[in-house]
């Protein structure tokens, strides 16, 4: 009995010390929360989000990590959902200690944290591209460039490419980013000689819109312009096809119409669309082969636009904590992400810069031909 005794207590103190011995290995790594839409409607760009971030840390890990230690990436799924967001970015700050998080993927939710990551001075690089994610305060780091940036290149080419002169506006009333691409398309539109003849205003959850389309058959445009989700502007395009609405009418788009699931759903109605990207595939440079190929060898697909985005947010997130030092603290990862420069991403010009946290790094415009979205000729 006694030997039993004395072989349960070696056991247990053997699991102790691994124990222990895993805790301290842990508290080496550098604590990083990665918070997106994994589940929910913005599961389209946050799920791909997650995966491509990942990817970029076991890739980093495995070459030693940062300034000689490896990343603990935490993992967090918001359900595209501003309440339970707000949550996981308070857990981020107080039981996780995350010195960055990444992170959430949508405008909605990364305006709604931004105020609880200011309050606890817990740096937040964001896939927002508005602008008012800087208002709270200076630990919301941005990522992507704003509406600002890159609406107008649509404008323009439309101008200058297309016969397009008469278009109508649909977009997403509740999404800060969106109401600026919108903006920032229509007004260098209506300056270069365009008419805009109608803003139709809907939200996300809205499914039926034959009304609508009902509505903009009837005012005869050469293009609607659509500053929605995806999958909901594929859904007005076929209302709008069922409303009668003939081959002439072209569709442009946002960053957010540049997906699989729009060009599955609209099939040949979608030919001609155009729209603005900061990623298409089988751009020649290193950088981008190497995470096509990886990407597909880890997930078993093709990346997106979504997917590269956040590879490229991630060499960002890295560089950042490559600057703060080998004990980055939050202080020293915030000063890190403004001594970052010319950071290879894989998106736009293939190079990352902000001034002021306001990041630059180019725009491709896009069209659809053959079913896929390419470089606008």
């Amino acid at each position: 009995m006694q030997c039993f005794q004395h072989a349960i207590r070696k056991l247990a103190t053997a699991a102790a010390l691994a124990a222990s011995a895993t805790l301290a290995a842990q508290a080496q790594d550098i604590p990083v929360v990665s918070i997106q839409s994994v589940t929910g409607p913005v599961a389209f760009a946050g799920a791909n989000y997650q995966k491509a971030i990942r990817l970029a840390v076991e890739e980093a890990n495995a070459k030693g990590g940062v300034n000689g230690r490896k990343i603990n990436l935490m993992e967090r799924d918001s359900a595209s959902d501003k309440g339970q967001a707000i949550n996981l970015a308070g857990q981020a700050a107080d039981r996780d200690r995350a010195v960055l998080v990444l992170g959430p993927s949508a405008t909605t939710e990364g305006v709604a944290v931004a105020p609880v990551f200011n309050d606890k001075k817990t740096p937040s690089l964001s896939f927002v591209t508005s602008d008012a994610i800087l208002k709270p305060g200076p630990w919301m780091l941005k990522f992507q460039q704003a509406p600002s940036v890159v609406s107008p290149l649509v404008a323009k080419y439309v101008l200058e490419k297309t016969p397009i002169r008469k278009v109508a506006i649909v977009y997403d009333r509740v999404n800060e980013a969106l109401i600026e691409y919108k903006n920032h398309f229509r007004d260098p539109f209506k300056a270069g000689g365009g008419t805009v003849v109608a803003e139709e205003a809907v939200v996300s959850s809205d499914s039926n819109f034959l009304p609508l389309a009902t509505k903009l058959k009837g005012l005869d445009v050469d293009a609607v312009y659509f500053a929605t989700y995806g999958e909901q502007s594929a859904n007005i395009v076929l209302q709008l096809r069922q409303a009668g609405s003939g081959d002439k009418v072209r569709y442009i788009g946002t960053i957010a119409m540049v997906s699989q699931k729009f060009l599955e759903m609209t099939g040949p109605a979608s030919e001609g669309s155009i729209a603005v990207s900061d990623y298409v595939a089988g751009i020649d440079r290193p950088l981008n082969k190497s995470f096509e190929a990886a990407y597909k060898a880890r997930w078993g697909v093709e990346p997106d636009n979504w997917a590269a985005s956040a590879y490229s947010l991630a060499q960002v997130a890295l560089a950042t904590l490559k600057e703060a030092g080998p004990n980055p603290t939050r202080d020293s990862v915030r000063e890190g992400y403004h001594k970052v420069r010319d950071v290879p991403i894989v998106g736009g010009s293939g190079v990352w810069n902000q001034k002021d946290r306001v990041p630059s790094y180019g725009a491709i415009v896009l069209v659809v031909k053959g079913g896929k979205f390419v470089p606008a000729p």
